[in-house]
This record gives structure tokens, sequence and C-alpha cells, in this order.
């Protein structure tokens, strides 16, 4: 360990990053900067109120067209597991998993024993899928032999991993114990091993590969000797004892798995800034943007670890474990959710220009861009609910039926079948 991982590792929580790590604290920020935008203060963006509604009526057409009993399922990474329809003879026409084929039928877990080894082998895969899930670029495909089918983007990184997770690249026991994770295995992962595992090649390159290794390396490392007085876990899906054991008359509190989450894992996350001796992870400055809070000049967002949170989610509902809390969770700020924004007309870029060039994450107008994404998908949520007439719709239903799907479909439209977000964003693997 060196000496800087050292200091972060012995450093106090302090009530300034205490503040930046409450998901309340990531609503606020982004509402506060839509305030801002709204009274004209945003140098990068106008907003046009009058065009939320036609956003939200986009999202609620797409919702209807892909789940017509909306009978919506959960915004997570288990969707990108899915594929095809499990049996066009039956009245069951929900799609494939191919997860669940692999790891088990999560019904059939029975007592407490055998539901806690289906979690926490649903928890291996998913949690290192999800670490694997940033955008992927225009060039790169899989071609799953298995199915004969050939994936992009998120669906092709899901079944990639999936795939991966099999063949036991992620085991310390391959040959005896395929389908499962151990920190010490990730933590000396090879850059060359998940390179094969994800097909890539000059013809076939994926972006920011090294990045996604180098956070898998980091995880595993974290898991082993995580931040601040926690125990060390053997595989990450041994976090599921910790949030059994943690547990309030059987109830899971899904903020509680992203506070733990947080807490474990805050200096994993590469080139981030730190505060008060604690590593930050998905935080960027942003001068002002929280004025009159502790910490006013720094926005958080911390997408790939609520990504991570609603995909632990699914697992605990799936095995008939209640859980409170999962509206706590915010809209995710990714390039689908965002460029639905700007693709529908809510966001108008001030300097047209701006599309030409390429941002990194840190960057003014990319730190405003994913801020808005944030605030204007509660209130796109709050009218798709009411068009739709479900006023119990969860926002990871609302993501999942939905949002994400709008910015991809508007996406194509605009700017043809690949489907490239409206800002160019240079992807370490590690944000979006």
């Amino acid at each position: 360990m060196t000496p800087m991982a050292q200091s972060v590792q012995m450093a106090k929580v302090t009530p300034r990053v205490r503040h930046l790590r409450d998901l309340a604290t990531i609503r606020s920020t982004a509402r506060q900067m839509l305030a801002d935008a709204r009274g004209g203060s945003s140098k990068n963006f106008r907003v046009h109120d009058e065009k939320i509604a036609e956003a939200a009526a986009i999202v609620a057409q797409i919702t209807r067209d892909n789940y017509p009993d909306l009978k919506i399922p959960f915004h997570s990474r288990w969707r990108h597991f899915e594929i095809g329809v499990a049996d066009k003879t039956s009245s069951d026409h929900s799609p494939r998993n191919l997860a669940y084929e692999l790891i088990g039928d999560p019904r059939r877990a029975v007592g407490a024993g055998s539901r806690l080894e289906w979690l926490t082998r649903a928890w291996d895969l998913v949690m290192v899928s999800v670490l694997l899930d940033a955008g992927a670029g225009d060039q790169w495909t899989y071609h799953d032999e298995r199915t004969g089918m050939t994936f992009r983007r998120s669906e092709g990184l899901g079944i990639a991993s999936l795939r991966m997770f099999q063949s036991g690249m992620f085991s310390a026991n391959p040959s005896a114990e395929p389908c499962r994770v151990d920190a010490l295995r990730l933590s000396t992962l090879d850059t060359a091993d998940l390179a094969k595992g994800f097909q890539t090649s000059e013809s076939n390159p994926l972006a920011g590969l090294e990045g996604r290794a180098e956070l898998l390396r980091s995880f595993g490392e974290k898991l082993l000797r995580p931040d601040y007085e926690m125990n060390p876990l053997v595989r990450p899906g041994d976090l599921a004892r910790v949030a059994l054991d943690q547990s309030k008359a059987g109830v899971i509190s899904i903020p509680n798995i992203f506070s733990q989450l947080l807490n474990r894992l805050s200096s994993m996350w590469p080139g981030r800034p730190s505060l008060d001796g604690s590593a930050l992870g998905d935080v960027w400055s942003f001068a002002g943007a929280g004025h009159g809070t502790p910490a006013p000049d720094y926005v958080p967002f911390h997408k790939l670890t609520q990504w991570l949170t609603y995909s632990l989610a699914e697992p605990l509902i799936a095995t008939g474990i209640q859980i409170s809390g999962l509206d706590e969770l915010t809209g995710l700020p990714e390039y689908r959710n965002g460029g639905l924004l700007i693709d529908s007309g809510v966001l108008e870029l001030l300097d047209p220009k701006a599309t030409h060039d390429a941002y990194r994450p840190d960057a003014p107008l990319i730190v405003e861009w994913r801020a808005l994404t944030v605030a204007l998908l509660d209130e796109i949520a709050d009218q798709v609910r009411v068009k739709l007439e479900q006023p119990d719709l969860k926002l990871a239903q609302i993501l999942q039926g939905g949002t994400w799907a709008a910015g991809r479909i508007l996406a194509a439209k605009k700017r043809g079948p690949l489907a490239p977000p409206p800002l160019k964003i240079k992807s370490d693997g590690t944000v979006f």
C-alpha cells in the first residue's frame, strides 16, 4: 500500500465528506443547479420548461410500447442479461435472463442458508458486471458463441461479463468453482485477460479497457483492505451477509447498502479529487454549485455506485426480502438520460459548437449536464406517473420504461443507428 493510499485509509470521514456521500445531497445540489440555470446563470445551458411535458409524453409512450401491461421491472444491470422471450408458446412473454439461467432461479433458494448462498453468487456477478459497465464506444461488438448473437454497448458488456464469470475468470479456483468472484483474483487481474474476455482487437476496440481492468484490481484490493474501519471480504458477494446482518425487522435499507459501498470503496476510483484526506469518487468541482452547503464547490453523483445499488436491490426482492428507501436513489446521470434532455429540447446548448469537441468528465459542461439530468429526471418522472395513471411507479421503473430507452431512440433518430450521445465524452471506463 502506498503512503498516499494509507493516508486516505486512515482518514476520518469529516462532515464535508459525509455531506457529499449523502443521497439527499445529490438531489439538493442538482436541484440548486437547475434553479440557477432557470435563473439564467448557466454558462452552458438554457432550460426550456415548456418541453418537459413533451419529453414526458415520449417517455410514457415508449414505456407503454415496451411494457403494455405496465409491469415494469427495475432499471438494473439484470436487464442487460436478457435476450428474446423465455417461451413463445406460453403466456409468459418475459425475456430469457441468461444470468438467472446460469446461477439458478431465486424462487428456488428456499431457507436462509440457500437464500444467502444464492444472493452471494448473484451479488458476485452483478458487482463485477456493473464495474465493467461504462461506455463501450461506437465500434466495439461482442459475439456470444452460446446464443449465436452479437451485442453492442451495455448489452454487450453485460453478456461478455456474464461469460467471463461463467468461465471462472474471476474465481480463485476456476476449475472447481468457476461461478464466483474472489477479491484476491480481482486484485491480480491482467488487462490481457480482460481484453480476451471482451474480444477486443485493433478492429474491435473497447473504450477504456485499461481503466476497467485497473478498476477491478482496485475493487479487489479494497475488498481485502477496505477504507476506514471495516471488515475485509473474501468475495464481493459477502456484502449480502453484511446487509442481512444490518437489516431491521427483516427489512434491508437500500440507502444503507449505498453508504456501505461508498465507505468501503471510496478510494478505488482513479483520478478523483480528495477532500479532508478522503477520496471523493464520482464528485466533481463546480464553483458555487451547492452554495450555502458544507461543500459548496463540489457536485456529487456516485453514478456507478447508484447503478450498483439498483442492481443489488433486484436479487433481494427476487428472494422475497423486503427493502426500503429505493426511491432515495436518484436518476442516473449518464449520457442516455442526459441525451434525452438535449435531444428532446428540454436543454439547449448555449454554444451549438459544443457538440464538436470531446470532454473529460470533470469539464464544467459535463458536470452541469449531469446535474441538470438528475434534477430534470425527477420532474419528468412526476409527469410520466400522471400520463400513465400510475402514481406509485418507482423511479427505477420509469428509468427502465423509460427514460434510458427514450434517450437511445432519440439519439438514433438524430444521429444514426450507432446512436452516439449529443455530447462527446472522453471515457476512462469508470464514469459513463
